[in-house]
């Protein structure tokens, strides 16, 4: 008898350990279906083929002329795909 309950024992601790390693292949599956269902597209950067002609922008041109620098590198970025030192240089130039 008392080999029986320590089995039921074993069983009753050790199952659903088991069970989850057996599942696990069918269990990651769904798991990044969920997670890619739930992600957010990240949106395509719109490139101008002439950074300069960014510097005419109504939002760019009204940031450098407040002097908000960093807010008018993030544009010039955003809607050329310069990288941080050479949006930095532009914005700078245009000052």
């Amino acid at each position: 008898m008392s080999q029986l309950i320590l089995v039921v024992a074993v069983l009753i601790v050790l199952g659903p350990v088991i069970y989850g390693v057996l599942n696990r292949d069918r269990n990651a599956g769904s798991m990044i279906e969920r997670q890619r269902a739930a992600a957010r597209p990240v949106p395509e950067p719109v490139h101008s083929r002439d950074p300069a002609a960014v510097l005419d922008d109504a939002d760019v041109s009204a940031a450098i002329a407040g002097g908000r620098k960093i807010e008018a590198i993030k544009l010039v970025r955003e809607r050329t795909g310069l990288g941080l030192a050479e949006a930095k240089e532009l914005v700078e130039q245009a000052r």
